[in-house]
């Protein structure tokens, strides 16, 4: 292949000059490998591109016809090279993830503007969806990887554990419960709790804890995006249990601790298993790992 272009590249030359010696010069060879390059071209073609005579050189009809497409096909190749070069060296790209909500609103934007001031030529499209749609999406190739907690590895996909995010309980900073440092689980029984829609992860889990500890969940209200549940909170409506990186930094809610093993849950990188990221997604994924390192957070 590369001595297919080479000699394509030598013929447009001795074209475009209208002379061996000319070309011979422009393409640093010498007049012989040139007018081997060629008689090698038109063996393979099968066909004479040029007529030769002591004092000029011109295209036969079959160089005339092939010199344009010839033409572009080298400009393909030149921006087909110059693209995967701007990709490789992050000058251009796009990746695209798929997130848990509360990956979208509290830990991913501080990356993003990272990530941006770095790499601003590389576009990232995040899309927030529930923990089963990310595998879906991931599987089907829809997005480059997703961040979400552990399911069903199985069916091609495969997970690296990248942070650790804990359920907190959030409470308008009158409400009684805001005074606490820790909270245990026995403590919330029975009280009105606002939930997350039943598609959500944390959903599943905030019903799994209280199941396995025999406790009673009484539902309050319920919402299907987080940030709405944290609005239904500040205006007093109840409390939640929601994960620390749900917590959007206003400061008018309180997070109380809740003494629980099971309310850490792994949170990570989902990929297809066997499928290599392109070096955008890759350098994506390496300055989320650095930022969320333990040395750094």
């Amino acid at each position: 292949m590369k001595n297919s272009i080479q000699h394509i590249r030598a013929f447009l030359t001795v074209a475009h000059t209208g002379s061996f010696a000319k070309a011979a010069l422009e393409l640093n060879l010498s007049p012989s490998a040139l007018t081997v390059q060629i008689q090698q071209l038109e063996e393979w073609l099968g066909v004479a591109l040029l007529e030769r005579s002591p004092r000029q050189v011109s295209l036969t009809a079959a160089g005339q016809n092939n010199r344009g497409p010839m033409e572009k096909l080298l400009l393909d190749l030149d921006n087909i090279v110059s693209g995967s070069r701007d990709l490789a060296a992050l000058r251009r790209g796009v990746v695209t993830i798929a997130a848990l909500p509360s990956m979208c609103s509290g830990t991913l934007p501080p990356l993003l503007k990272t990530f941006r001031e770095q790499f601003p030529g590389v576009e990232v499209r995040l899309r927030d969806v529930v923990a089963q749609r990310i595998d879906s999406l991931v599987r089907e190739g829809e997005v480059d990887f997703g961040l979400g907690v552990r399911a069903r590895m199985g069916h091609g996909l495969t997970f690296e554990v990248v942070m650790v995010d804990r359920l907190s309980l959030f409470v308008p900073a009158d409400h009684p419960l805001a005074r606490e440092r820790s909270i245990t689980l026995q403590a919330l029984a029975g009280q009105p709790i606002i939930l997350t829609g039943r598609d959500s992860s944390v959903r599943e889990r905030v019903e799994q804890l209280f199941a396995e500890e025999g406790l009673a969940l009484t539902p309050g209200l319920e919402a299907n995006y987080m940030s709405t549940v944290m609005a239904l909170v500040r205006q007093g409506l109840g409390m939640t249990l929601l994960p620390e990186s749900a917590d959007e930094g206003r400061g008018d809610l309180i997070q109380v601790r809740v003494e629980h093993p099971g309310v850490c849950r792994e949170i990570g990188l989902i990929t297809r298993a066997g499928v290599g990221l392109s070096p955008a997604a890759q350098r994506f994924v390496e300055t989320m790992k650095n930022a969320l390192s333990p040395q750094n957070l």
